[in-house]
């Protein structure tokens, strides 16, 4: 029979989720409206980073790579229609692609980094 090798915990994108929390809560105390967008941001990123971060962490890396190019670029257009669509009264706007860009984007570095640090430690 075959073992199959250890499925990686998404332990990295859940110690950012909790940063991105201690970040939001710092945000309401001081009162700062930057840090309580990145915070939300943050936790946004993590926390769905953190549901596909098992699936892919058993994608060969070459597909890892092409779908954190993937996140980058819907991040992208996402951050761009985000800016575009500010004052307007938008419900469904292409800058909700800055949600799943983000968050794939976030969950392939973590898992390249990952895969990169597993390599040389054997």
């Amino acid at each position: 029979m075959n073992a199959d090798a250890p499925q990686r915990q998404p332990a990295p994108e859940l110690a950012l989720l909790l940063i991105g929390g201690s970040m939001f809560f710092v945000a309401t105390v001081v009162k700062s409206d930057a840090l309580f967008i990145a915070s939300i941001f943050l936790c946004v990123f993590a926390g769905f980073a953190a549901l596909i971060s098992t699936w892919l962490s058993r994608q060969s890396r070459r597909t890892i790579a092409l779908l954190t190019i993937l996140g980058l670029i819907l991040t992208g257009i996402g951050a761009a229609f985000m800016v575009k669509d500010a004052s307007e009264p938008v419900i469904f706007s292409l800058g909700l692609l800055i949600y799943p860009g983000g968050s794939l984007a976030l969950s392939g570095v973590i898992n390249l980094v990952s895969r990169g640090l597993r390599r040389n430690d054997s």
